[in-house]
């Protein structure tokens, strides 16, 4: 029991306290005026004479990045978890699994910020997120076969 208990944390764990982050992301301390208060003056430090509009700007595409970003590494993590927990799956189903249950924490994220007074959900937050799942999920798809058939050639080596 406690040994499956242990297993299920190190499966799990690392997706839990990413989505944890990403909730905590959602709050009003990286709304996008609190944010703007620290990427503003490192810009303006690191382009000087660059102009407010396009510090406004690059403000904007890091918060979409941010977005993109989150979900790809919550695909990657979420990816490595379900084939620990469902090896037997196919790469597919584990595919779509992933795919699905990050997208679905995107829209409960976007709903969560509806609550929060300095922010608001946003159907392209939703989207972008979605295609930082989609891509997430096929670097684990790509990097877990390439993984799997470098093993395999190990074992072949090992036995020759």
């Amino acid at each position: 029991m406690q040994q499956n208990l242990f297993s299920a944390a190190r499966t799990w764990g690392p997706v839990i306290l990413w989505m944890a982050l990403i909730f905590t992301f959602s709050t009003d301390w990286f709304a996008a005026p609190n944010t703007s208060s620290f990427f503003g003056p490192l810009l303006s430090w690191l382009i000087p004479g660059i102009s407010a509009e396009t510090i406004q700007i690059v403000h904007a595409a890091l918060r979409k990045l941010g977005h993109w970003t989150e979900y790809f590494t919550l695909a990657i993590l979420l990816g490595t978890a379900c084939k620990d927990q469902w090896p037997k799956q196919t790469r597919r189903s584990r595919f779509i699994a992933t795919v699905m249950i990050a997208i679905l924490y995107a829209i409960s994220d976007e709903w969560h910020q509806s609550f929060v007074p300095s922010r608001g959900a946003s159907a392209i937050d939703v989207t972008i997120d979605a295609c930082g799942a989609i891509c997430g999920a096929f670097w684990t798809l790509h990097f877990g076969r390439t993984r799997a058939n470098g093993d395999k050639a190990q074992q072949v080596a090992k036995k020759t």
